[in-house]
């Protein structure tokens, strides 16, 4: 005879814990914590370009963290069925911007600490919700829930604040060290780029995170890339844009792409495989690998979903997921933009040598334009392919002496000094006089 039973294949509280929070750095979970505030706002903003007056505060120290947004706070039904819920129930739609798997706030807050409260304030209603998660996770019962106080009447400003504290003493040491404040206040410059620049403040121990405004040269016959295209992810729309071009002089380190998901951002100034550098094009061979001649490129790829899952990311949203359709259509077209703007650069220093070695004519339409073109934000930029002016034949010049190049080195103050005195405009202009003046005088008049 055959019975058949049930085994038991539920998680115990403790293990779950233990899982979510084994691969989440503490700078991770502040700005998983950070991710939640910036979608309120975005929710809360009529114009996700207008989010003025909105604000996100952290406080943190060895012994205790909090974070305070004034964007709009959670309702109770919102908070009791879904915000404090392990995973996201089948069929919910987020309607966030970031926020996609629903483990953000739990995993950042047990990373953190062992106590919390969330406190929360829309204009008709408030609630608190406050845990001891070393009781809780030791608790037996087999329904997962947290204790919601709800109050009578709302607070006097609508938003979230979250606290924790008893953190784990690795917590307290590294919420101690400056370099932890610096490296915090760059990631949220760079990760929440687009919602700083729309006028949300975030502020980190007192320190508002910068402005960072990313720009490209354009003008004088210079034209960045600028794709924009509907792609789909299984069901759900994705919006792509692809923007990449000339930055400014810079460190080569910002060299590379930049790859957001709904506005985070989730690669910076990549330089791999992953963004298609040095990998082969099945339109026109392999592409080649970063190397210093590309310190000024800057590329953008801009992933946006109503749906968040449907983008090409994972949980921790600091990685991009490249087997993912949406991503591979578009590192198609990043490549191709690598390969135009690889052409671009050859095409300068071949210029360049050329106009060097006296085979080229001035003006030297390339270089030329690099130097008139103006930087224009990213936002400004048109729609079109990456493009300059081509390079200029080399005339043909008839047979004469052999020549040679004499290079010495000057300070740039006395240099300019000279220039202007001469009335010459270049550096090579100056050490073709003082050669002419020198031969006179050592050997014309032997």
């Amino acid at each position: 005879m055959v019975r058949k039973i049930e085994a038991n294949a539920s998680a115990t509280r403790g293990f779950f814990v233990d899982m979510l929070v084994r691969d989440i750095s503490v700078e991770g979970a502040a700005l998983d914590l950070i991710d939640n505030a910036v979608d309120a706002a975005l929710r809360l903003a009529a114009n996700a370009s207008d989010l003025v007056g909105l604000s996100v505060e952290l406080e943190f120290s060895a012994e205790r963290f909090v974070i305070t947004d004034n964007c709009g706070g959670m309702d109770i039904e919102t908070a009791r069925n879904n915000a404090f819920r392990f995973g996201r129930p089948q069929g919910f739609d987020p309607q966030a911007s970031i926020g996609q798997f629903g483990i953000g706030m739990k995993r950042a807050i047990f990373r953190l600490g062992k106590h919390f409260k969330v406190d929360s304030s829309t204009a008709t209603t408030r609630f608190t919700v406050e845990v001891d998660v070393e009781k809780w996770r030791d608790d037996q019962k087999p329904q997962w829930t947290f204790p919601m106080l709800i109050a009578d009447t709302p607070a006097l400003s609508t938003g979230t604040k979250v606290e924790v504290w008893a953190l784990d003493d690795s917590v307290s040491r590294i919420f101690t060290e400056e370099r932890f404040l610096r490296g915090m206040l760059r990631e949220v410059k760079f990760r929440h780029e687009q919602a700083i620049n729309s006028g949300l403040t975030i502020i980190l121990n007192g320190q508002t995170a910068d402005i960072l405004r990313h720009e490209l040269l354009s003008g004088a016959g210079i034209s960045p890339e600028h794709q924009r295209m509907n792609l789909s992810s299984g069901e759900y729309p994705v919006e792509l844009s692809i923007i990449a071009g000339i930055g400014q002089e810079g460190h080569p380190s910002d060299s590379g792409w930049y790859v957001y998901c709904n506005g985070r951002l989730v690669l910076e100034a990549d330089r791999t495989a992953l963004t298609g550098w040095g990998i082969d094009d099945p339109d026109g061979g392999a592409l080649p690998t970063w190397h210093p001649q590309y310190a000024r490129f800057r590329g953008f790829v801009f992933f946006r979903s109503k749906h968040p899952g449907a983008l090409p990311w994972t949980t921790t949203k600091t990685e991009i997921d490249e087997s993912a359709d949406v991503y591979r259509n578009a590192r198609a077209k990043m490549q191709a933009a690598i390969r135009r703007f690889a052409k671009f650069t050859n095409d300068l220093r071949q210029e360049r040598e050329q106009y060097e070695e006296g085979m080229g004519n001035d003006p030297r339409p390339i270089n030329d334009a690099v130097e008139k073109a103006s930087s224009v934000a990213l936002a400004a930029l048109p729609q079109s392919k990456f493009s300059v002016p081509a390079r200029r034949a080399v005339s043909s010049v008839p047979p004469g002496p052999e020549t040679t190049s004499v290079q010495f080195r000057a300070e740039v103050s006395r240099m300019d000094e000279l220039k202007e005195a001469l009335g010459a405009d270049t550096n090579r202009r100056i050490g073709e006089i003082a050669f002419e003046r020198l031969y006179e005088r050592e050997i014309g008049e032997q």
